[in-house]
């Protein structure tokens, strides 16, 4: 299924304002984009008073939608699997909608450490919105939110018309918290997928996300055995494999020594370095 041709249908764009929320920090120089795709599009940036006033740069922005053929929305739509947005409806204009979500910006842990949420992208709003909780749409009558891995969309809605108030600072339950804890490693397992995509081509199967899935998952559960913990020792891993291709660990001591014998270099060097041995392997035919 095409995620650019597959978008819920009957949503309410002639009944209701829609909008985009645009994650700013994947999305390089957004406002110029945007500029260039609609020069007369309303745009609200939610980074625009304090604590965020030094990061406006890479803002999350609210941009009104008349109709879904319009440039910018067409322009989501085409990179919906890449999962830096959400689509929302409203019966309220941008003002009172971009107010609604700042509450949602910085929210309290279960145990009360605040924490800063990524709302535009996809899977933490899924995670968010799916959680049943119908304080969190305030203003908001439908959040639609792609998903890469499934190719699908999600469609959340409130199941009543009353809006209870929104406590601020709002404190997560055990079960969004862990619910945001799953988005933020599937995207992490999303950016090995990519990684794995360019530098390997040749070598790693799958025609879709979800086809690649379940190695995805073998990799992290290897890694996470060895007691990798940071996303680029586990790309440095996942190019050990990459560059075996199959081939087995025993029948390569220095690597499988550095990957499984404790030393004074720290576990992120020797990954690294068990990469770098099996490039030059591969690099030199040792591929069968």
């Amino acid at each position: 299924m095409n995620l650019s041709t597959s978008l819920p249908e009957d949503l309410p764009w002639s009944e209701q304002q829609a909008f985009l929320l645009l994650d700013g920090a994947t999305l390089s120089d957004l406002p110029d984009r945007l500029k260039q795709l609609s020069p007369g599009a309303s745009t609200v940036a939610l980074y625009d008073s304090a604590p965020f006033t030094a990061l406006q740069d890479i803002s999350p922005l609210l941009v009104a939608i008349e109709q879904p053929d319009e440039p910018i929305f067409q322009f989501y739509l085409q990179q919906a699997h890449e999962e830096w947005g959400v689509l929302l409806f409203s019966p309220e204009p941008a003002h009172g909608v971009a107010q609604h979500l700042r509450k949602l910006l910085t929210v309290e842990m279960p145990e009360g450490l605040p924490v800063i949420l990524r709302l535009a992208d996809a899977a933490v709003a899924r995670a968010l919105f799916g959680s049943g909780d119908e304080r969190l749409f305030g203003p908001l009558s439908c959040v639609v939110t792609a998903d890469n891995v499934g190719a699908n969309w999600h469609r959340h809605q409130p199941r009543s018309s009353e809006r209870p108030d929104l406590p601020t600072p709002y404190r997560l339950s055990p079960e969004q918290n862990s619910a945001l804890d799953h988005a933020d490693r599937r995207r992490v397992l999303l950016e090995l997928d990519a990684h794995l995509l360019a530098h390997f081509p040749e070598r790693y199967g799958g025609e879709t996300v979800a086809q690649r899935w379940p190695m995805l998952e073998q990799v992290e559960a290897e890694a996470g055995a060895l007691g990798v913990s940071s996303q680029s020792e586990l790309f440095h891993y996942a190019n050990v494999m990459a560059w075996l291709d199959g081939s087995p660990l025993d029948q390569h001591p220095q690597i499988n020594g550095l990957l499984h014998t404790s030393s004074l270099q720290s576990l992120g060097e020797r990954v690294a370095l068990a990469a770098d041995l099996a490039q030059r392997w591969a690099s030199q035919g040792g591929r069968s």
